[in-house]
């Protein structure tokens, strides 16, 4: 089975919604190291809080990068594979017999920059592959579709002997 990337544009999506979250964060942070009167308890706030929250922003603004260059996914008529994960590696398998349903979605900033994302529903849960070509996604979608047809084929073929 070929391991595919996602699209470049992958990165860019993660680094916006990176930054979302970085002004989130200084949103309900600064007003804090504001309303605190000068002297002693600003300077034990900023070296509290300040220090792990600029810490954590620059794991933010990292994290999209290595996000990218670990995600990668492939399948064949068998099983979709995907592989992600930066701290935490995982791989997921999901045997194509199992799906029961697929779906392309696209969210506001995906549409902007041209991304789609499938969603794989099985009967235990639901996977979803993000960050592909609008043209990846229903390529992969009208693929997969094929090769359960092929499988339900086969079944009632095998049923019927």
């Amino acid at each position: 089975m070929k391991m595919n990337k996602l699209h470049p544009k992958a990165k860019t999506l993660w680094y916006i919604y990176a930054g979302i979250g970085v002004l989130c964060l200084l949103a309900v942070l600064l007003p804090g190291a504001i309303l605190i009167p000068a002297g002693v308890g600003r300077t034990l706030f900023l070296l509290c809080g300040g220090l792990p929250i600029l810490l954590l922003i620059a794991l933010i603004l990292v994290l999209p990068h290595y996000r990218y260059k670990l995600y990668s996914f492939g399948f064949d008529e068998k099983r979709i594979t995907v592989n992600h994960g930066v701290i935490f590696r995982h791989s997921v398998t999901i045997p194509v017999c199992q799906i029961q349903d697929l779906h392309r979605y696209e969210g506001p900033i995906m549409m902007l920059l041209g991304l789609s994302g499938v969603t794989i529903s099985t009967a235990g849960s639901n996977f979803n592959l993000a960050c592909l070509s609008k043209e990846e996604a229903d390529l992969m979608i009208e693929t997969l579709e094929g090769y359960l047809e092929k499988r339900v084929e086969e079944k009632s073929n095998e049923e019927v002997l």
